[in-house]
């Protein structure tokens, strides 16, 4: 008889107010990954490549109680790994306790906290899904962007079974560069993601090696990928090295946000925009995220699949 393996579990446990069904709404509202069958009720399943070696990977998180958030991991990746990647793309990383000292300073951050209680940006998986998600969104709409994406998981990508739940990562730097066409990617998408998947394998995309540069220069990194501009930089370190005190300045739908929610008579300049965003240190990333969410169709930019 072949001996099961006892799952790997691990634990995180948030500084500060959080809470998974704000991060499984989060992503259910706007991006889940492809998959196949049903979640489970209260299950955050999650599929991923790993920092290190673009090992496939399927983590499957509950919270029983507000302080702790428990993980399942499915796959061979090094459990630590797992741990570490899953604490950053749930922001669970950072040190939330004096988030709710921003609501008292800004009245606009208190409605947002109530309508959002205990959420943190979910983050893209890692800086190279997210420039991957830059470059096939480019000049399409969102919809179109999530059909070419969610097809290239199905057809280019490994599977993870968590439950009975299959889904589908996205296709790791050997398959970018092995691309010599894809229906839905027009013009210079495929050469740019062929280059993509070099430089991810340079070591050019590494998340935590971003994450410790200095703003301007993981920027100025970004932005010798081909294809990413001043939009998609801002977009991988805001939205994959998970910035927490940075105003985005490149996101025009963040400033119909602005302006509808402190009651401006047009949208600011980024005079004004650095002036509001002021009360909101030490969180201003994640004050932004909060406006995205309340326009249609505004949510979060990530790899997974939010179950119950």
């Amino acid at each position: 008889m072949t001996a099961i393996a006892a799952p790997r579990i691990f634990e995180l446990e948030p500084l500060g107010e959080y809470s998974l069904r704000e991060s499984a709404a989060f992503i259910g509202a706007w991006h889940e990954a492809p998959a196949d069958g049903d979640g489970t009720e209260g299950h955050l399943h999650l599929a991923f490549l790993t920092d290190g070696d673009w090992a496939p990977v399927g983590v499957c998180l509950t919270q029983s109680a507000p302080a702790v958030v428990q993980g399942s991991v499915f796959g061979d990746a090094p459990m630590d790994e797992v741990r570490r990647q899953t604490a950053r793309i749930l922001s669970l990383d950072v040190d939330g306790r004096s988030w709710p000292e921003v609501a008292r300073r800004d009245p606009v951050v208190a409605r947002l906290q109530t309508m959002f209680p205990g959420f943190r940006p979910v983050n893209w998986s890692n800086a190279f899904e997210a420039a991957a998600w830059c470059l096939i969104s480019s000049r399409i709409t969102m919809r179109q962007s999530q059909v070419v994406k969610e097809r290239m998981c199905r057809e280019l990508g490994a599977s993870v079974d968590i439950h009975g739940h299959r889904l589908y990562c996205f296709p790791d730097p050997p398959a970018l560069i092995q691309l010599s066409s894809f229906k839905g990617l027009f013009g210079r998408k495929v050469e740019y993601l062929n280059e993509l998947g070099r430089a991810a394998l340079a070591g050019a995309v590494d998340t935590e090696k971003l994450r410790s540069m200095p703003r301007e220069e993981s920027l100025t990194s970004l932005r010798r990928l081909k294809g990413i501009g001043e939009f998609g930089s801002q977009l991988v370190r805001l939205r994959a090295l998970s910035a927490v005190d940075e105003l985005p300045t490149a996101e025009p739908r963040l400033l119909s946000a602005v302006r509808a929610e402190y009651g401006l008579s047009r949208e600011p300049d980024l005079k004004k925009l650095e002036e509001i965003a002021e009360l909101r240190r030490p969180y201003r990333t994640w004050v932004a995220v909060c406006l995205r969410r309340t326009l249609s169709g505004g949510s979060g930019m990530m790899h997974s699949r939010a179950a119950g």
